[in-house]
């Protein structure tokens, strides 16, 4: 690293003068093939299946009342209506229908109309039985809401929100094709989906939008999020695609195509910028359409994402799978057959091998499977017509997965390994989504798919697999439904989250200090309490500084390559990792006073910040004698001091009351404490000499004259100011002042020579 780098965006001071994304209409979105300005009549509509497995229909139910509108790219979920499973599927008229899973029947005061056509696939949250959908689509793009639907008999409207957008659209609503991901963003079942506006929203299940929404994402969004902790911080994620015109905007330069991007669960949030919280993003020539899935299936526990590519502009891109790590750095792009746009990828092992890889259908009418690590075609098959929808996998009995592949002319079930054709059901019935895996009532598996018939009127139909074992519907390797869950967070996987253990701020004054070593692992004095640690899982990087929350209900780690560690109540607002800066020399890391925010600074003075922390400047990209150890923030001026090994001090709207620089020091300066009324420092060298500057930090000793079995690492004031505390690498704590002694790690029988950091209480 060789300059400083704020992370937030600048804010904007003019809005835009006039919109400048594409105009929707049909013509300009239209979804490829059969997907938006009607959809073709088919030949035939027998219910043959074509058996090289035991596929027995349990009930069907064609000739919906939705002639000319049927059930298109909304995809069948399951859910609990009045207790009983259900399937729920969207058509074009606007209906979100309800079929008890067991016998097809309609259930009571069902279908709910939402008011504009249904593309979106119906989600569900799994604590309430709650059912959202979003409504307007790519033909009548002005209309709709983000809705909640009650799981009842009837149903109820719970809440519908409508997507608004800024004051410089001529357009002031546009609907939400989008599925609805339900996931923890801001600690509650929260659900978010981009909007075919310029503002993608998050709410709560209650309907109430998230602080940082709605966020500015400029153009169309088609892609159901996926919601996944990418990072392992215990904190999700939004992953999704979008589209882009040419144009400027807030700031923002947008060319013709696409993107990919994940966004913080808190938006914009203290970004200052409607388009700020990106934690990385990545720009295609085409525009991205396709839901993203997100997995290990990179090799090892990397974490990927991939998608397919749209077709509106003419691109390289187009027709394409792609794959990115979680920071957005491409890893490969696949060419295939035909479009990719609505085919959102599937993540399954249906190699049997323990891997993921990566399943996709084209319109070209060809399924492959591609080997997740590189991209390369596993094998390929033809189908018996255009894939639009999104593949599904099952264990059908053969002990790894099968495809269920869903056409313009039936459903077909391809064996995993081989890719031989093992059966076709509804041929003659076109199928634009996914279909649906169930654990059925007799232990089978269960297959249900919606579509519609040479009519144009919706059909549903459930299959059961004989000789199945239902059980396994939801196993580790399987992609059992559109976007993987009912929840459609897109999610087959990602690496357990740190340790987070529940914990509560101390109910009387804190009292104390943490110490942390470069595994991560936490040790707390004093009543403070522990909150967790990441001394459970390997890391890329070795821990290098801690520090606690504005009460002492939680802590940051931060380790070397600027990865964010957050526990308790101590919220992650990013990292260098999730922005896609590289580095490998952060040492240290200063909260905000209010704890909605935190530096991360390096060796070569570089200062990041995250939340509200302010970019004051810093000393990256200049000439220094030494390198830096550690920065302080002044708790009266809200600015920050940076300390360097020789004892320079360098101020940011902090003030200068001195510094060891140019003076002898009998050992090299390892950290910096700020008195915490202000107005004062105290650096602390390896041999435990103190130094104080300013009349707000006094000297109470030292362990200078002392033999130490370890070296110093750090210093940690009382929150009076009438003391501290010194601790060594070994854990040793040695108290000067009103510090209490509260133990030490040697004294407790705990042996480790990797302490790096220490934060005491605030």
């Amino acid at each position: 690293m060789n300059q400083s780098r704020p992370v937030r965006l600048p804010r904007e001071r003019n809005a835009p003068a006039a919109r400048f994304r594409r105009v929707l209409g049909a013509a300009a979105l239209a979804v490829p093939l059969l997907a938006v300005a009607g959809v073709a009549e088919l030949p035939g509509t027998s219910g043959a299946v074509t058996p090289a497995i035991a596929l027995n229909q349990v009930w069907s139910r064609t000739g919906l009342p939705d002639a000319g509108s049927p059930i298109a790219l909304s995809s069948p979920n399951i859910a609990s209506i009045a207790g009983q499973p259900a399937v729920v599927v969207g058509d074009r008229v606007g209906y979100v229908w309800a079929f008890l899973l067991g016998s097809g029947a309609t259930l009571n005061g069902w279908p709910f109309h939402a008011g504009a056509p249904v593309d979106s696939t119906p989600s569900v949250d799994p604590t309430t039985g709650t059912i959202f959908v979003g409504s307007g689509n790519a033909a009548s793009p002005y209309g709709g809401n983000y809705q909640a639907i009650t799981p009842t008999q009837p149903p109820g409207d719970l809440w519908a929100v409508r997507a608004a957008n800024p004051s410089t659209d001529p357009n002031p609503y546009n609907g939400v094709q989008a599925g609805l991901a339900v996931g923890n963003l801001q600690g509650g079942e929260d659900v978010v989906a981009g909007s075919l506006g310029e503002n993608e929203y998050a709410l709560t299940n209650g309907g109430a939008v998230l602080g940082g929404f709605p966020w500015y994402q400029a153009d169309s969004n088609f892609t159901t999020p996926a919601i996944a902790d990418l990072y392992g911080t215990s904190q999700n994620q939004i992953i999704e695609g979008g589209d882009s015109s040419a144009g400027v905007s807030y700031g923002v330069t947008y060319q013709n195509g696409g993107h990919l991007r994940v966004l913080s669960p808190t938006g914009n949030a203290y970004t200052g910028s409607p388009s700020g919280g990106l934690i990385c993003s990545v720009n295609y020539t085409q525009t991205i359409q396709s839901s993203p899935a997100v997995g290990e299936f990179l090799g090892g526990s990397t974490v990927g994402i991939v998608f397919g590519t749209g077709n509106t502009f003419t691109s390289s891109q187009t027709n394409q799978v792609i794959a990115t790590d979680s920071h957005c750095n491409s890893r490969w792009a696949t060419t295939l057959d035909g479009s990719t746009a609505t085919e959102s990828p599937a993540l399954a092992d249906v190699l049997g091998n323990g891997q993921l890889q990566v399943v996709e259908g084209t319109t070209g009418g060809t399924v492959y499977v591609l080997n997740g690590s590189n991209g390369s075609v596993a094998w390929q098959a033809q189908t018996a017509g255009p894939v639009i929808g999104s593949v599904v996998t099952a264990d059908l009995g053969a002990g790894y997965q099968d495809l269920i592949v869903p056409t313009t002319n039936g459903v077909q079930i391809f064996d995993g390994k081989s890719g031989a054709l093992l059966g076709t059901m509804a041929s003659g019935y076109a199928f634009q989504n996914a279909p649906l895996v169930t654990d059925d009532a007799n232990g089978t598996i269960g297959i249900t798919m919606a579509g519609y018939g040479s009519t144009n009127q919706g059909a549903v139909f459930h299959y059961e697999v004989a000789g199945s074992t239902g059980s396994k519907a939801n196993e580790t390797g399987a992609w059992p439904m559109f976007h993987h869950d009912p929840q459609l967070t897109g999610d087959a996987g990602t690496p357990p989250p740190v340790v987070n253990v529940p914990c509560n701020a101390p109910s009387a004054t804190p009292s104390g200090f943490y110490l942390t070593g470069t595994d991560g692992g936490v040790f707390n004095f004093g009543n403070l309490p522990f909150c967790g640690s990441t001394g459970n899982i390997t890391l890329n990087q070795p821990v290098v500084g801690i520090a606690t929350t504005h009460n002492a209900g939680g802590y940051w780690l931060v380790a070397r390559d600027g990865g964010i560690f957050a526990f308790g109540n101590a919220a992650t607002y990013g990292s260098l990792p999730g922005i896609g800066v590289h580095v490998t020399n952060a040492v240290g890391i200063a909260a905000t006073n209010d704890g909605n925010g935190y530096w991360v600074v390096a060796s070569d003075g570089g200062i990041f910040t995250f939340g509200d922390a302010p970019f004051l400047g810093s000393m990256g990209g200049q000439h220094l004698n030494e390198p830096i150890v550690g920065m302080a923030r002044d708790p009266a001026t809200g600015g920050y001091w940076e300390v360097a090994s020789d004892g320079g001090i360098f101020t940011f709207d902090a003030p200068f009351l001195g510094s060891m620089g140019n003076k002898h020091l009998n050992q090299p300066i390892v950290g910096i404490a700020a008195a915490p009324g202000g107005n004062g420092y105290w650096e602390v060298a390896s041999d435990g000499g103190i130094f104080t500057f300013g009349p707000g930090a006094t000297f109470y000793g030292s362990t200078g004259a002392i033999h130490l079995d370890q070296p110093i690492i750090g210093i940690a004031p009382t929150p009076s100011g009438a003391g501290y505390w010194l601790t060594a690498a070994d854990g040793g704590v040695f108290a000067f002042g009103t510090a209490p002694f509260y133990g030490s790690l040697p004294g407790s029988g705990v042996v480790v020579r990797n302490i790096t950091a220490v934060a005491g209480a605030p």
